[in-house]
């Protein structure tokens, strides 16, 4: 259907003529003045143009040479109703077709646009054939020079034909002799990149609709060219060499736009084919070749698509030969499923005797600590009494700070001891992890070397029931382990947390794991890994692989009791030579986390009336001669039976009862409950140097108000006093 632009001034004559030529079937446009016709005929095609010659601001003819200018085969038709030969020989004289005299009828109309686009279509007609006469005089002078060409380079092209026919010939031998996929692949790529000489070479197999790289050559280009995801069939030049059934050419991917991925363009490539590898009818995947200069893939077209072939001849073998392998592997994987089975119960039986190992170990460890702490509380406190009384001697004074020093190292060792054994004073509160992983990676950073690079993930929005301070030395023994690993060649080191719900059967792989909430702590590291025995004897303590000058052989023993006393599980998992996992498993908690109030820690004078109990002679000595030189008033006893018939005579004349937790005859609970049924109350401070069934909750159930871990130095025992005589 044509498309006829009316411009007339006059309203009326637009209409009438557009009614005239829609009767026809044309598709008529009208404007009443020059710009807007311009504009139309700027944003669509239109067959014919007829415009009155007297129009606003622009006329007709000059109309007339601005359509010449612009659009030269678009005929115009010139209407006027004030006609002479001056207008009709101007009119014409710049390229219009015809000419009518208004008033304009119907027929006349009709008959003249006719005319006009029966012309019109024979000028096309005419343009067309010699156009395809002067292309086909360039073809047969096209086809008489390659002839020549070809007549002139025969010799050359049957050498290269048999040079080609060779390189078929050893690729075929190559892939036939190869079994497996992998090496059908990297003998083909071999032959191909010899003959082919490409900058990259890439082999994708099918799998369902996707494209799966299996080989890449060279490796280190191979690196920066390797997709994140895989291709999809239709998708990028290798996916539409499939889905149309034909080699994809493309000499720049950079201006292609088939090229919809940009991994060529990353790696620095310019032209690329994409070759169908097929056997028969099946298509098992694609040949990738790259150059980085532009390069016509084409003109090698045929060898390359009979070198594809050849590499698909060996993929279609060697991928039956994958199908029954893994036919073989599966019921290889029956078999050991059995066995596995009776392993799972070898393992848990295993997993029972280091359990049963870790609780003695840590019921002796838990006597030593007992005794530890008395004689350091003896050391610690003679020391402090002695620096109390030692004036104008600076070198014995610097003296005895190095040995209160030495003694609040060994304080720390036994309260390491004292958290493996899971008897170490902890007070739990609900926090949450992330704060202090934080602290621990901030650390970690500034004294790490530059090769060890640190990951973090926090997910976790839980909390946990636990001690911040335990919490970051778990982080602490975890990070330094992993970063100890890893000293000399450097590697990866991630933290991360987050939430993780247990069900029944998520628990299967681990056994000693009650359903339910949990915050999962990570830390893994791509050091040396661990061997077996190793493993078995991590977290014995005193156990280490490190230089005798660089632990202890405490810090991971001291973690599996941290994790032990909050209910949580710690798990492990390590390949030599690849690095080691540190899986940690706390029950979380719905509530949030509670700030601590801060406590003023200067020390105070008193003078409340103190009786203090302990069955070692020394420790009650350092405790009068501490206290009465702060103003106190101390009664001391060494048994508590005779301490209770002391408060029996005299209830009134103490304000505070100190006493040990483990003595002879009678505990400090039994006497704390007696005393309170002499004397409701009385504050009572209860002090231990280790306790497998105290609890700070315990204690204020028996109506005890603080309960203080042996050694206890003159400024914890006062803030203490304090403390539980203002309430």
């Amino acid at each position: 259907m044509a498309s006829i632009l009316i411009v007339d001034d006059e309203r009326s004559i637009r209409i009438t003529l557009k009614a005239f030529l829609e009767d026809e079937g044309y598709r008529v446009e009208t404007a009443e003045e020059a710009e807007s016709a311009m504009a139309i005929l700027k944003e669509r095609p239109v067959d014919v143009v007829l415009t009155d010659i007297i129009l606003p601001k622009v006329s007709g003819v000059q109309l007339l040479r601005r359509i010449r200018g612009a659009l030269p085969d678009v005929p115009v038709i010139m209407m006027t109703g004030e006609p002479s030969l001056e207008t009709a020989s101007e009119s014409l004289r710049h390229g219009a077709v015809d000419y009518l005299q208004k008033p304009v009828g119907k027929i006349d109309i009709v008959k003249t646009v006719r005319n006009v686009l029966r012309v019109k279509q024979l000028n096309d007609e005419k343009r067309r054939l010699e156009e395809e006469n002067k292309q086909y005089l360039n073809h047969l002078e096209e086809l008489v020079a390659k002839r020549t060409r070809a007549l002139t380079s025969s010799e050359a092209a049957l050498r290269r034909r048999a040079e080609e026919l060779d390189v078929l010939n050893h690729l075929a031998r190559g892939v036939g002799e190869s079994i497996t996929v992998d090496a059908t692949i990297r003998t083909g790529m071999r032959h191909i990149v010899e003959a082919v000489s490409p900058d990259l070479a890439v082999v994708f197999l099918l799998d369902g609709d996707s494209l799966v790289t299996r080989g890449l050559y060279p490796e280190e280009v191979g690196k920066l060219w390797q997709p994140e995801t895989d291709r999809r069939v239709g998708e990028c030049l290798c996916g539409l060499c499939i889905s149309e059934d034909k080699p994809a050419y493309s000499l720049d991917v950079h201006s292609d736009d088939r090229c919809t991925l940009d991994e060529c363009e990353k790696a620095g490539f310019s032209s690329f084919v994409a070759l169908n590898l097929k056997s028969g009818s099946e298509t098992l995947g694609v040949l990738g070749l790259g150059s980085e200069r532009p390069r016509d893939f084409a003109q090698d077209g045929p060898f390359l698509e009979a070198l594809a072939n050849e590499l698909a001849v060996g993929l279609k073998k060697s991928l039956l030969y994958e199908q029954l392998e893994q036919r073989a592997k599966e019921i290889q994987e029956s078999l050991t499923r059995i066995r596995e089975g009776e392993a799972e119960r070898l393992r848990l039986e295993a997993q029972l005797h280091q359990s049963q190992k870790m609780e003695a170990i840590g019921t002796l460890a838990g006597g030593i600590a007992h005794d530890f702490n008395n004689i350091l509380s003896a050391l610690l406190g003679y020391t402090q009494l002695a620096l109390s009384v030692l004036e104008g001697n600076d070198r014995v004074q610097r003296y005895l700070n190095e040995v209160l020093t030495a003694g609040a190292r060994a304080k720390d060792l036994v309260q390491q001891i004292m958290t493996f054994s899971r008897q170490g004073d902890q007070t739990v509160k609900p926090i949450h992890l992330k704060p202090i992983a934080g602290e621990v990676i901030k650390l970690l950073r500034a004294s790490l070397p530059s090769t060890i690079e640190i990951r973090e993930s926090m997910q976790s929005r839980s909390a946990i029931m636990g001690d911040a301070t335990r919490i970051h030395q778990v982080l602490m023994n975890l990070c330094t382990n992993a970063a100890h690993a890893m000293r000399n060649k450097g590697g990866l080191l991630e933290v991360r947390i987050d939430d993780m719900v247990m069900s029944s059967e998520d628990k299967k792989p681990y056994t000693d794991l009650l359903p339910g909430s949990y915050v999962h702590l990570m830390v893994s590291d791509t050091g040396h890994g661990m061997s077996k025995h190793v493993l078995d004897r991590i977290f014995d303590p005193f156990f280490t692989t490190k230089e005798k000058e660089e632990g202890t052989g405490l810090g991971l023993s001291v973690v599996h009791g941290i994790v032990g006393r909050l209910g949580g599980v710690i798990k492990v998992r390590s390949v030599e030579g690849q690095g080691s996992t540190f899986d940690v498993f706390l029950p979380a908690v719905t509530h949030e986390e509670q700030t601590a109030i801060p406590t003023d820690g200067s020390p105070t004078r008193g003078k409340e009336s103190v009786l203090f109990v302990d069955d070692e002679p020394m420790l009650v000595d350092i405790a009068k001669n501490m206290l009465q030189s702060l103003g106190y008033n101390v009664t001391i006893r060494t048994s508590p039976i005779e301490a209770l018939e002391l408060f029996r005579s005299h209830p009134g004349d103490f304000d505070v009862l100190i006493t040990d937790l483990t003595m002879p005859k009678m505990t400090g609970d039994q006497l704390a409950r007696e005393i309170r049924k002499l004397n409701s109350n009385i504050p009572i401070i209860l002090c231990t140097g280790f306790s497998s069934m105290m609890s700070h909750e315990q204690i204020e159930e028996m109506g005890i108000q603080a309960l203080l871990m042996k050694p206890v130095l003159s400024q914890k025992l006062v803030e203490t006093i304090r403390e539980v005589c203002s309430h």
